[in-house]
């Protein structure tokens, strides 16, 4: 009998999101193939919803980098891949999601503080402050 799959936390499960959306901004991997090596290295955690979100934020990818566009002095090109990850999810999470928006940005200080280069958190808050749902 295969054991059921734990289904992860919103915290550990935007924790995925960031490291597949930077695996995917660094090696141009595709959706499918993040996910594989995700399910690889957290087998007994059901990434089903990861998929969905993923899947959401390549097909409104354009919109989001256009907000992130509208609400930043830097350049696209010039955010690094750690930041612009946590941009898109968190972009993503407050227009798709009915969760408060004070607990997406949070969230996205929380994880550009542990993951990001030493102030992109500013940065971050800064720009998702600008982002109106």
């Amino acid at each position: 009998m295969a054991k059921q799959k734990v289904i992860p936390s919103p915290a550990k499960k935007r924790e995925l999101l960031l490291q597949a959306l930077y695996q995917k901004e660094i090696s141009g991997d595709s959706n499918t193939e993040v996910l594989k090596q995700l399910k690889e290295r957290h087998k007994k955690l059901d990434l089903t919803e990861l998929n969905e979100i993923l899947k959401g934020i390549k097909k409104d990818q354009k919109t989001i980098d256009e907000i992130i566009i509208a609400n930043s002095k830097i350049k696209l090109d010039d955010i690094g891949e750690i930041e612009i990850s946590i941009l898109r999810s968190m972009i993503h999470e407050m227009k798709k999601n009915s969760i408060d928006r004070s607990i997406s940005l949070s969230e996205a200080i929380r994880l550009a503080k542990k993951y990001g280069q030493d102030s992109s958190y500013k940065f971050i808050n800064a720009v998702l402050d600008k982002v109106k749902n």
